[in-house]
Formats: structure tokens, C-alpha cells, sequence
């Protein structure tokens, strides 16, 4: 009887660990189109209300895009937010890796990174280490 309540449990943590993230249409506005990947898994929608994920929430009826794995790959957020070092700007795009790193945001601030200033309400990109892939400059 142990043995199998055991096997149950470690099935159930396989199936689990398989899934991923797991997002389904409940998210989506209802008559909004929604797209799927060729093996049934949420790629996008136009959020019903706002979605919390990846320490970021994005904005409802606006699109939100996931990867196959289920994790966040861009949204509009519709409040402010850090992630590592880099203040992102409310109502501006946000993109994700698929490690779940920061791709890409508007700034909210401006920010010294990599030795280069980085102007406020600016698009900044980064690659998937962190690094500095690009930003704007003030003026000089």
C-alpha cells in the first residue's frame, strides 16, 4: 500500500515538473483571439484582468505573449517595476528570456549599467546574462 502511494506521489511530481508554468485561457478575455502552439499550449491572448507573473503585472485587455513552456515572454505592465537593478516603466512593454532574465523594458528612471547612462523612458535591451545590449544616451 506504501509503495503505491509513493509511486501515486512521484507521478504526480513528474507530470507536475513536465508542465511548467501552466497559464490556460481563463486568463484571456472572453472573444479575444487566442493562439496556441502546435501541441495545445497558451502563446497568447488579450488578458481579462491583470496577470501576475515573473514578479511583473501586466496589464489587463492588453496582449500578453507566453512561451511554449508556459513562462511570460512580453506584456504591457501596468504597474512600475525592478527587476534586478533595472526600473521598468508602468504601461511600457516588457520582454522576458525564456530563462525568466529580463530581455528588454522602458525604463523608468535613468540608470548607469555597464558603465553607460541609460535615459529615462527609454527602451533598454539586455542579453540574457544581464550585460548591456543596448539603450538610449542623454545628449551630450
Amino acid at each position: 500500500m506504501k509503495s503505491a502511494l509513493v509511486l501515486i506521489v512521484v507521478v504526480i511530481l513528474i507530470a507536475s515538473a513536465e508542465r511548467g508554468n501552466c497559464v490556460d485561457t481563463s486568463i484571456c478575455n472572453p472573444g479575444s483571439d487566442v493562439v496556441f502552439s502546435s501541441r495545445g499550449k497558451l502563446l497568447s491572448c488579450t488578458l481579462k484582468d491583470n496577470f501576475t507573473d515573473n514578479g511583473v503585472t501586466c496589464s489587463q485587455l492588453n496582449t500578453i505573449n507566453f512561451y511554449e513552456s508556459g513562462k511570460l515572454r512580453n506584456c504591457s505592465i501596468s504597474d512600475g517595476a525592478t527587476i534586478g537593478k533595472i526600473p521598468c516603466a508602468q504601461n511600457g512593454t516588457i520582454s522576458f528570456y525564456e530563462s525568466g532574465n529580463l530581455q528588454s523594458c522602458v525604463l523608468s528612471g535613468t540608470i548607469q549599467i555597464d558603465g553607460k547612462t541609460c535615459n529615462q523612458y527609454s527602451p533598454i535591451t539586455l542579453f540574457e546574462n544581464g550585460t548591456l545590449q543596448s539603450c538610449a544616451t542623454p545628449p551630450t
